[in-house]
């Protein structure tokens, strides 16, 4: 009984550890990429209201935050850091909330009600930064308590919310790609029009497809439990 219960469980560590080594490596990747440009006061790819001079600023604040949470948070998520540098793991967790989410939640959503591109763009930035900040909350909340399952699940739904900035680049690069049939007949050759719709739907993508992934993914997570405590 124990050799058939060890085997998924050391499969299951060893999808896990591949799994964070990922989004940490995708991480990386997009902080180094997007975030320079903007500390470097390279022009912005997002279009800014020119009558809201600290827009800029806001955003560039924004995207500083967000790759700090970016770089830290899955580091929060290596075993070997927890169990045997447990005060490197809460001070990268201070770092993640207070440095990353909670002045990129606040900036994000100052962002959001700004954004030129559109109602539907408005009302998914705010949701995710509203549940950033909520989910930080939680997990805050669950290790004051010690109730440290709970902390480790609001803590991957944080995680999925920050990972949503890469997730919008991958699909805004897919949606773009799958409409160019499109450009000509659809949308007149107008790229302009082709890339506000990939955008759009980029980031309704993005924020609700990571969601619902991690949701996904902690309930099956609960039902093996449960399945293993009743064998």
């Amino acid at each position: 009984m124990s050799a058939t219960l060890t085997a998924p469980k050391r499969a299951g560590s060893r999808r896990g550890r591949i799994a964070v080594v990922v989004v940490a490596v995708a991480g990386v990747a997009i902080v180094l990429s997007a975030v320079p440009p903007y500390l470097a006061g390279v022009e912005p790819r997002v279009d800014l209201r020119e009558n809201v001079p600290f827009h800029l600023p806001v955003l560039v604040a924004h995207a500083a935050a967000g790759g700090i949470a970016l770089l830290v948070g899955p580091f929060q998520f290596f075993g070997s850091i927890r169990r045997r540098h447990p005060k490197a793991h809460r001070v990268l967790g201070r770092v993640y909330l207070l440095g990353g989410i909670l002045p990129g939640a606040l900036t994000g959503i100052v962002v959001a009600v700004l954004t030129t591109a559109g109602p539907i763009a408005l009302v998914t930035f705010v949701f995710l930064d509203v549940f950033w900040l909520y989910s930080a909350w939680r997990a805050y909340r669950a290790v004051r308590a010690r109730d440290f399952a709970a902390h480790e699940r609001w803590m991957l739904r944080s995680m999925a919310a920050t990972f949503a900035a890469v997730m919008l680049r991958v699909y805004l690069g897919l949606f773009i790609v799958v409409q160019l049939p499109l450009l000509d007949g659809f949308y007149g050759g107008d790229f302009d029009a082709l890339f506000s719709v990939a955008y759009t739907a980029s980031i309704v993508g993005s924020v609700v497809l990571n969601l619902l992934f991690i949701e996904v993914y902690l309930r099956r997570k609960e039902s093996r439990r449960i399945s293993v405590g009743a064998a």
